[in-house]
């Protein structure tokens, strides 16, 4: 072969070559993917047992990041439907009567359900902290993965490599929501406890007492109860089903990239169109859900006025036994 047809077919063969897009943009570590799609399917096992089992579970993998990713999700069923329970008789019974003592009788047809010991454990206590603490591993173990990728060795170096995942919208609730819920178990379920070994004093009539001793402090707190928590328990089951509106990422985008190719402009500009539907839909729900919950919980419950007699001296003194924040209560 003459060195001029080896120059020709060279040129040839590099022409022919067709675009394609240079992104820098590595492997998913905020979802602790290692490795891209096309080699994951090389790299993960599809032969054994425990790959079958672990797709009926629907778990993308073997490693620590699926087990408490599907943990963490599941850990929301049992909460989910005690929410949806505590949303009827907190709210649309109080809108639906105009009367807290007409739906304290809904209230106690409930009570039994969940708040009995055994079953207020099993369908709240257990799957909440282990959600929460599913959550806080995750994050540790992306963030100890990140360090090791890029060869952060001291405090320092991990700071400045911002080796720690960012946290979401839906990260940022949920550990909003921790000092939120907690307070509401501390007034309404342990403090009745320590003082009268149970609550079955404990009702809507009590809340509403609690609202006209201190009506800034309530307001405030509610508000942000109510909407931290249907925020985050809509988004994040919009999240599990693949409606990424409070978790979405922005794509980076190489500079190399060819972004009017075969029509991508137009297919990346279909695509945040239907990512903004999206995330209009899922905010719209969580501000309907929420707005809903307040009217009745400030709307009713929160205008029922004190109580009278034995029990406002029995509930007053709940109030002034609250740990820590019972001075302002």
């Amino acid at each position: 072969m003459k060195p001029d047809d080896f120059d020709t077919r060279s040129v040839i063969s590099m022409q022919e070559l067709e675009p394609s897009p240079v992104t820098d943009e590595g492997p998913d570590l905020e979802n602790g993917n290692l490795f891209p799609e096309s080699e994951k399917a090389v790299l993960s096992p599809q032969g054994n047992g425990s790959g079958f089992f672990g797709q009926k579970l629907g778990l993308r993998g073997h490693s620590w990041d699926s087990w408490l990713s599907a943990i963490q999700k599941y850990s929301t069923y049992p909460p989910t439907l005690f929410t949806m329970l505590h949303f009827a008789n907190t709210s649309l019974i109080p809108l639906a009567t105009r009367s807290v003592a007409d739906s304290e009788s809904y209230l106690l047809l409930t009570r039994e359900i969940y708040q009995s010991p055994s079953f207020e454990h099993l369908v709240l206590t257990v799957p909440i902290l282990t959600h929460i603490a599913s959550g806080i591993v995750l994050r540790n173990i992306r963030a100890s993965r990140r360090a090791r990728l890029y060869g952060a060795e001291t405090r320092s170096q991990r700071y400045s490599l911002k080796f720690w995942p960012r946290m979401t919208l839906q990260a940022r609730l949920g550990y909003l929501l921790v000092p939120l819920l907690g307070t509401h178990v501390l007034v309404n379920r342990i403090t009745p406890i320590m003082v009268e070994g149970g609550s079955s004093g404990v009702g809507l009539g009590y809340v509403a007492h609690g609202f006209a001793r201190s009506p800034v402090f309530w307001n405030i707190y509610y508000g942000l109860f109510v909407a931290a928590g249907v925020w985050h328990i809509i988004g994040g089951w919009a999240s599990w089903m693949g409606w990424r509106a409070t978790t979405v990422r922005r794509e980076h985008r190489s500079k190399g990239s060819l972004e009017g190719h075969l029509g991508e402009a137009e297919v990346n500009a279909q695509r945040d169109r239907r990512q903004r539907r999206t995330r209009w839909t899922v905010y719209g729900m969580a501000a309907i859900g929420t707005a809903v919950w307040l009217a009745g919980a400030l709307g009713t419950i929160g205008r029922a006025g004190a109580g009278a007699g034995w029990q406002a001296k029995s509930w007053n003194e709940l109030y002034r036994q609250v740990p820590v924040i019972g001075e302002w209560l």
